[in-house]
């Protein structure tokens, strides 16, 4: 479905990751998405694959745009009963998601570009189908994740702004944000330098004979 897209966003790509497999933000920064999911919002972690779902709810949304996706989302006769209404996010180490929906599936990368930026690509695939329902379903899903898109962009910058200040500390995790807590135990077995608390002297690279 359309093009390739490019974003950028200035903030450190682990920023961007972070917030996609967080789960206490939903109800927090995503009204929108609080509103169709009610408490069904759910996360989990594998070693190589984060997981999160909710499931639309019955409960027409106060919002217009949610209310008619949540009316006029068409059955789909390939999926099956509890997938009918359900969004779907998986995010593959270390930089790769997609986000199955019942009408479509939407596919991004966050690439590194310097510390403090990343290029967001995405592009988004569907099966073939004729319906006016679908059509306008999937017009939906793209106003409503719109939304969700400009609400995470102020949320990363300000969580870089705050990671960039000099009272900046490193804070603890929840335990049920077991994602987050996946991919931060991952990156300290890759690079046990990111266990200091304070960045390691000049020259640590080259002194560990090039491991990262």
């Amino acid at each position: 479905m359309g093009r390739v897209t490019l974003r950028t966003r200035r903030v450190n790509w682990k920023n961007v990751t972070d917030n996609y497999s967080d789960g206490m933000h939903i109800t927090v920064a995503h009204p929108g998405l609080t509103r169709l999911f009610g408490q069904s919002y759910g996360i989990e972690a594998r070693p190589w694959v984060d997981k999160m779902w909710g499931t639309l709810r019955d409960t027409p949304s106060s919002q217009l745009s949610e209310r008619l996706y949540q009316s006029l989302l068409p059955g789909s006769a390939h999926l099956p009963a509890e997938r009918q209404r359900m969004w779907l996010y998986f995010k593959l180490w270390p930089n790769v998601a997609f986000d199955i929906y019942p009408d479509q599936v939407d596919f991004m990368q966050m690439i590194p570009v310097s510390p403090t930026e990343t290029l967001i690509r995405e592009i988004a695939y569907a099966l073939p189908d004729t319906r006016r329902e679908m059509r306008v379903a999937r017009y939906l899903n793209w106003r409503i994740n719109r939304r969700v898109s400009v609400e995470d962009k102020a949320l990363i910058e300000r969580v870089q702004a705050g990671m960039g200040s000099r009272g900046y500390r490193p804070g603890p995790l929840g335990r049920n944000e077991v994602s987050l807590r996946s991919f931060a135990h991952r990156m300290r077995e890759l690079i046990p330098e990111s266990r200091l608390e304070r960045a390691p002297s000049a020259g640590w690279f080259r002194s560990s004979g090039g491991r990262p």
